[in-house]
């Protein structure tokens, strides 16, 4: 078989060095309000090659609610966006108020980025892909909101003195 598009899916460094081949087409990457560093690192060389990206986990694996409310193994895939998002310390009230709450925002969030051109958002619930898609007929955030949230969070990378690398 001939392969028509070529893609790589990774995060830092690799994926900003993919982004760069001139026959890698497609970029999937994690870009969300928790997992920030593909937005400086790959993204801007993903939009000067052309190349498309697909922002997964868009909505930070629903980083706002607390570790115990996600199920059995789950907990553990989670557990670092909780906690960056308990140390972002925000509140939906500081950066607007959204129909949609904390995935609104953090869906928006995620497609205001210069270069995300879809996100990968998982579901088995048609209920929540209807909700999606009402969410992000409202386009993307305003740019004070999409700066107060990276503020949050180069921030709280700064206190907690360690590097975020993009989760893979």
């Amino acid at each position: 078989g001939k392969i028509r598009f070529a893609g790589y899916s990774g995060d830092n460094d690799a994926a900003k060095w993919a982004a760069g081949q001139a026959d890698v087409a497609v970029l999937e990457t994690s870009v969300n309000f928790c997992d920030q560093v593909n937005i400086d690192v790959a993204l801007p060389t993903a939009y000067r090659n052309n190349v498309g990206v697909l922002a997964k986990r868009p909505i930070a694996n629903a980083a706002w609610k607390p570790i115990q409310e996600h199920e059995g193994f789950y907990q553990n895939y989670v557990k670092t966006y909780v906690e960056r998002f308990v140390s972002m310390n925000m509140k939906l009230d500081d950066i607007s108020q959204y129909e949609g709450g904390w995935a609104e925002a953090a869906l928006r969030f995620t497609l205001s980025q210069p270069g995300v051109n879809t996100a990968i958002v998982g579901t088995t619930k048609p209920r929540h892909v209807e909700a999606n898609l009402r969410m992000i007929e409202h386009g993307v955030l305003p740019h004070d909101t999409v700066a107060a949230i990276r503020s949050a969070f180069a921030a709280a990378v700064k206190r907690s003195e360690t590097a975020w690398t993009g989760q893979t």
